[in-house]
């Protein structure tokens, strides 16, 4: 085995630890001896699906007759990134573009475990190439959005956002990011407008309602912030949320109000929503002194 999977043959041990066991589909072994494309094919077909057990199987077998193929390192790097392994999909990506370091695909994905891992330098570095070179990577728009969010550059993230919405518009995930992102720069409507789009396209959306709720709750809109949030977050933690908003805007009556209907719902366990009450008793107080 070469230098670099000797390098991650650990990770892939870890991906694949059901591959003894995981099915073919019915086909026998020998039949896909010598064709690689075959098990691409399959393993694409097991990702797409969401199978990723058994789309590891498939990269593993390729990876097994050809130890630098960059498809099958690539595939294996998106495993492990939706698995929570940034560590080891940065690793197999960093592979992938040893063996062809002009790929996008390997590029936007050890970006985005980059950004995960909090390597936001190098995590931009990997993200703008990969846009550079293929403008349609929605993907990596979107990360490059998070990135600078993250770094408090929010007009920079908005446009990385639109970007992101020219390839694939309407996407509720991206939509999301830019509400959210509009919301922490404090433009308040534009968020609710943003969101509101998003929560068309996916109505259950928790993160969605959660930040539509904020949105609305920062313009003291504080029952309309609680009938979008109820759904995804139950009563005690929606109108615990809409009371902290009221509470940072200084609305200290409308907060206790909200506070109180938190611990109204949730009695004996609320303690966070205890606690912001208190808050808000010194709040009212402080506005009431002479």
């Amino acid at each position: 085995m070469g230098k670099g999977v000797s390098r991650i043959a650990g990770v892939l041990a870890v991906l694949v630890f059901v591959a003894g066991c995981a099915s073919t589909g019915g086909r026998e072994g020998a039949a896909f001896e010598d064709d690689i494309d075959a098990l691409l094919a399959e393993a694409r077909g097991a990702a797409q699906a969401g199978e990723r057990n058994q789309a590891a199987f498939y990269y593993r077998e390729i990876l097994e007759r050809d130890e630098a193929h960059p498809d099958a390192l690539v595939g294996m790097g998106r495993i492990a990134l939706r698995g929570g392994d940034a560590g080891a999909a940065e690793a197999l990506f960093t592979r992938a573009l040893e063996v062809d370091e002009t790929r996008s695909d390997a590029l936007e994905g050890r970006g985005k475990a980059r950004l995960q891992l909090g390597e936001l330098e190098a995590a931009m570095t990997d993200l703008e190439a990969a846009v550079a070179a293929e403008p349609v990577r929605w993907m990596a728009w979107n990360a490059l959005g998070i990135a600078a969010d993250l770094q408090g550059r929010h007009p920079d993230a908005r446009a990385h956002y639109e970007a992101a919405l020219e390839v694939l518009p309407g996407n509720p995930s991206v939509l999301n990011n830019l509400g959210y992102s509009l919301l922490m720069a404090q433009a308040y409507a534009e968020a609710e407008t943003v969101l509101r789009e998003g929560l068309r396209g996916a109505p259950r959306d928790p993160r969605l309602r959660n930040n539509l709720g904020l949105a609305l709750a920062w313009q003291a809109r504080y029952e309309d912030a609680l009938e979008v949030m109820e759904p995804a977050l139950g009563g005690a933690e929606a109108a615990n949320n809409v009371g902290y908003i009221a509470l940072l805007s200084g609305d200290g009556a409308a907060a206790l109000r909200y506070f109180d209907r938190a611990l109204e719902l949730y009695p004996r366990y609320y303690a966070l929503a205890e606690q912001n009450r208190r808050r808000a008793v010194r709040l009212v107080q402080e506005g009431a002194a002479p």
